[in-house]
């Protein structure tokens, strides 16, 4: 399927307001029902939770993911771009480097941004020499009103790309209609042919209704809430396999997992369906696959962050994969900046806990698997 989607690079220089650039159109396209998916293609440690959690938050979990560009970190992005199963929006970060080249080399377009317009050359020369296509050249200005000069490619002056600004405004239409002209997937065309692909006769698509539950769209209003989980279970067999499909929480995923006796087919944007890898607990970690940076035996609770040396980790480097060992009449608490196979993984291991609870840096600890009535599921255990 890879060579039939595109792969649009997002470059420029540190400060231009990339992060924030690559999280509103992404909220602009699935609100315009257009399928694609946001990879984070730098081992920076962002996510959408950079842009929606509390900044003190944000701040320990980026330190804990961020790590150093290395030429296998771009070896395995470039791999992922070009086995890629989505359309995809490619945030490189802010460094021009032979890695960088690496990625541009396997991506179908180009995006740059920045606020010095010579870096906007340099930046479009780097597209040039993999010979990509610049479909955008933007000057980023914190505010003031926004201008387009010109199209094939667009350019223009976009503002707002800070927090607590509105990115709002010609340029930034602009560019959303240019994406939605190349990313001519509809969600239900992907989801029919990610749907064949997988042996499964209960597939849950997590955007849409699943009785009765609502529909849940990208709109934060009609987004999963921790409180639906009590019911969404109620309403699944527990002993027929399930395929996890859609945007979602990382905690939704896990609950799910844990949920089902047998393991889920999940949806990955790069390797197709997978399911979650069988993980050993043991006494110590293996350091060169998954650090185990705080382990808290509390008096109700094992507090266990994890993170991914390099910021990333191979499903099938993932298999026997150890995690700690935990006291089994207390409950466990997740967090980490981990794929939503790998939290599916270790909600299933630790199933057996008084009780299972997965961090979502917006709003807390969300309990999503239980045996103790005292904890039931759904319940938000506050922030960190």
């Amino acid at each position: 399927m890879a060579p039939i989607f595109p792969a649009i690079f997002l470059g420029g220089p540190p400060h231009s307001g990339k992060s924030t650039l690559l999280y509103r159109l992404s909220h602009a396209l699935r609100q315009q029902q257009v399928g694609h998916y946001a990879l984070r293609a730098n081992p920076d440690g962002e996510g959408d939770w950079s842009q929606e959690a509390a900044h003190a938050v944000v701040r320990e979990l980026r330190m804990r993911a961020k790590s150093d560009w290395t030429p296998d970190f771009a070896q395995r992005i470039s791999r992922d771009i070009q086995q890629r199963h989505l359309p995809l929006l490619v945030d490189v970060g802010g460094l021009r480097t032979p890695e960088t080249e690496q990625i541009a080399a396997v991506c179908t377009h180009g995006i740059v941004l920045s606020r010095d317009p010579d870096e906007l050359d340099r930046w479009h020369e780097l597209l040039y020499r993999q010979g990509r296509p610049v479909i955008a050249r933007l000057l980023s200005q914190p505010d003031g009103p926004q201008q387009v000069h010109g199209h094939d490619p667009l350019r223009g002056t976009i503002t707002g790309l800070a927090p607590g600004m509105s990115s709002d405004g010609v340029c930034f239409t602009a560019l959303v209609d240019v994406l939605r002209t190349h990313f001519t997937y509809s969600p239900d065309e992907l989801f029919q042919a990610h749907q064949s692909a997988v042996p499964v006769d209960l597939m849950l698509h997590l955007e849409r209704r699943i009785y009765p539950l609502p529909a849940h769209s990208p709109d934060e209003q009609q987004y999963w809430q921790p409180a639906e989980l009590p019911e969404l279970y109620a309403s699944l067999p527990a002993h027929e396999q399930l395929a996890l499909y859609g945007r979602a929480p990382n905690w939704l995923y896990a609950g799910l997992a844990a949920f089902s006796t047998p393991p889920p087919h999940i949806f990955n944007p790069f390797t197709g369906w997978v399911t979650p890898p069988v993980l050993t607990p043991a006494a110590a970690p293996d350091t060169s696959r998954l650090r185990w940076d705080a382990l808290q035996v509390q008096p109700h609770a094992t507090q266990i962050s994890l993170s991914i040396p390099g910021s990333y980790l191979e499903y099938v480097e993932a298999h026997d994969l150890p995690v700690p060992q935990v006291p089994p009449d207390r409950g466990v608490l997740l967090d980490g900046r981990l794929p939503n196979w790998l939290y599916a993984a270790l909600a299933r291991t630790y199933r057996t806990a008084a009780w299972v609870a997965v961090l979502q840096p917006q709003t807390g600890y969300v309990v999503v698997w239980s045996q103790q009535d005292s904890v039931p599921v759904g319940t938000i255990l506050g922030d960190r």
